[in-house]
């Protein structure tokens, strides 16, 4: 039996479409914008320290920074409706150094043989103040659940964020900005994909108890929408010169299963942040973005997939266009 929608229904569902198309729109341009002058200004600022530090991922690095930070405001609130008390303080403060730490290692020189020990530092330094924070304010009531929020927060966050920034410095250059640029919407359109083919054909629950409005249609063509914008896309960077890849149906065969990874996470970060939404009675992170809800409503799919962004761009695809 097919449920008829009622006109008032309809209409405020038009809105809402409208009004996330919108906005999409325009964050997709501003992002844009952003990443393409971070790249100019890789290749155009002169060799000096100055020059160095604002052409070395200065600007991809301060939009991940505030967007973090934001992230953590929303995701401090999640704790607090689900009866944890994590320190605001060092949510924020920790998740936004560990997301833009790689930034200031690598224009600094410091990350030169640190295999990851300026990360750990952080991470050790947010362990000891989160105890004294508990022990000073709440003393033994709720140790493990307000320590493990406020872990939470900076590892999820931070942790996961910080290969952005890894990327983009990792790679270097206009490519680095152009990469993270284009892995990030292989990501967003899997969400555009599966968002529109779930609203004409959806029919079957995905995990109906976990996200009532996702469909196995709309997971289906999120991952067709997104594997196809992947190869487009990407095959033009390849010939650019922008992606190193291997040679002749490799290369396509490559960003194929680049695709499909960031497909793959990008709905696995959406299934995770709705895990947390659904313990603090959420629908939304919050309200800044109209259409959309908070920054973490539109930051958790490329959040889970950040890792395997910088593992394949910077280990496994080279190596396969070295033909080792």
């Amino acid at each position: 039996m097919t449920t008829r929608v009622g006109p008032e229904k309809a209409q405020a569902r038009g809105a809402v479409l409208k009004l996330r198309i919108t906005f999409g729109v325009l964050m997709a341009a501003a992002f844009v914008g952003l990443l393409l002058v971070d790249g100019w200004l890789a290749a155009r600022t002169p060799e000096s320290t100055l020059g160095r530090w604002a052409g070395n991922g200065a600007i991809s690095t301060a939009l991940v920074g505030v967007l973090i930070w934001l992230a953590a405001r929303e995701l401090t609130m999640f704790a607090e409706a689900c009866g944890y008390r994590p320190s605001w303080t060092l949510a924020q403060v920790g998740s936004v150094a560990l997301a833009v730490l790689p930034y200031f290692a690598f224009n600094s020189g410091a990350d030169r043989g640190a295999n990851g020990g300026w990360e750990m530092l952080v991470l050790a330094l947010v362990v000891g103040l989160a105890f004294l924070h508990q022990a000073v304010r709440y003393r033994t009531t709720k140790v493990f659940g307000n320590l493990g929020a406020t872990l939470l927060i900076v590892l999820y966050l931070g942790g996961l964020a910080q290969f952005f920034t890894r990327l983009r410095m990792d790679v270097g250059g206009e490519s680095g900005a152009i990469l993270l640029l284009y892995s990030v919407f292989v990501v967003k359109v899997t969400d555009i994909g599966a968002y529109f083919t779930g609203m004409a054909t959806g029919r079957h629950k995905l995990i109906e108890w976990l996200s009532p409005k996702k469909t196995w249609e709309g997971f289906a063509g999120g991952i067709i929408v997104a594997t196809a914008f992947a190869i487009g896309v990407g095959y033009g960077l390849y010939g650019s010169g922008t992606l190193r890849l291997p040679g002749g149906i490799a290369a396509l065969f490559t960003l194929l299963v680049f695709g499909l990874l960031m497909a793959g996470l990008s709905v696995l970060g959406d299934l995770c942040e709705s895990l947390l939404k659904r313990d603090a009675a959420l629908k939304d992170s919050g309200n800044s973005i109209p259409g959309f809800g908070g920054v973490l409503d539109v930051l958790d799919s490329p959040l889970l997939a950040a890792p395997v962004m910088w593992l394949f761009w910077t280990k496994i695809a080279p190596l396969a266009a070295s033909g080792a």
